[in-house]
């Protein structure tokens, strides 16, 4: 039994989103991917519909179509994805804290920076607190 897809969508991009998300994604055979997918159908916000886990993509697929798909929707996106799961690039804290990096060098400065303004201030404190203890003792003990 072959079920229609006819509709706004093209149908290789609607067979690369299921084979995508049921082959790539969360393949039946990974009991972790087929739980995330799980949770991710019974959250509120996840967006995933419960067919997902009963849909066979041999039962949309044409006899006739190939069975390799050619991801010309996705393809790139995907190649991304395993791209940056093979080398991760560094992001956040880890990226400050690189050796003989530019973005090391300009948190240092701006520490260096901010103790300088705190010992700026600190002193700035320390002078006006002398400057009050001046006055106040000229106006105890004033000169006649």
């Amino acid at each position: 039994m072959l079920i229609d897809i006819r509709g706004s969508l093209p149908r290789t991009m609607t067979l690369e989103v299921l084979d995508t998300i049921q082959v790539i994604l969360f393949p039946r055979g990974d009991a972790k991917s087929q739980a995330l997918l799980e949770s991710l159908i019974a959250s509120k916000h996840g967006g995933f519909d419960p067919d997902v886990l009963r849909s066979e993509l041999s039962t949309i697929r044409d006899p006739s179509e190939p069975e390799c798909l050619r991801y010309e929707y996705f393809g790139q996106r995907l190649a991304d994805l395993r791209e940056e799961i093979n080398h991760p690039v560094v992001r956040g804290m880890q990226k400050w804290f690189e050796r003989k990096s530019t973005p090391r060098y300009v948190m240092m400065a701006t520490l260096a920076g901010v103790c300088f303004a705190i010992a700026l201030g600190l002193l700035a404190l320390g002078l006006s607190g002398f400057q009050a203890w001046i006055a106040w003792q000229q106006w105890k003990h004033p000169v006649h």
